[in-house]
């Protein structure tokens, strides 16, 4: 066989391997209720090996089994996130309280620094 067909064979095999794993993924993700869409772009200038930006599931690996890897860590993680909102929404609450109560009290002292030096000034007006 020549050498271009083979090789443009191969990227048809490949193509339809990719295609079809592409649509077992997006099934997995409707079958298990995750409202993600999938988007497999194989890249091996990624520093990562996938993502998820504005309810996409981004994989950058460009092997199937790498692919599967990844799609699983990101929707562990996906599903971890939903669990894991509820402290970050009570430690940034804590957070928020405590701003404010610092907030409150450095306010209180600077208002209350004029009469503190207006009361040593009465009692020594030499040490301002």
């Amino acid at each position: 066989m020549d050498s271009s067909l083979e090789q443009t064979s191969n990227q048809q095999t490949a193509s339809l391997a990719y295609g079809k794993v592409k649509k077992q993924m997006q099934r997995a993700l409707t079958l298990f209720q995750i409202p993600l869409e999938l988007c497999w772009k194989p890249d091996n200038t990624k520093s990562m090996h996938g993502e998820l930006k504005n309810k996409i599931l981004f994989i950058y690996d460009l092997n199937e089994e790498d692919a599967w890897e990844t799609f699983v860590h990101e929707i562990l993680e996906f599903k971890l996130k939903s669990t894991t909102t509820i402290y970050r929404t009570i430690i940034n609450s804590l957070i928020s309280g405590f701003e404010k109560l610092c907030y409150e009290r450095k306010e209180e002292f600077l208002e209350s620094l004029p009469k503190i030096i207006e009361g040593i000034q009465e009692l020594d007006p030499s040490s301002v």
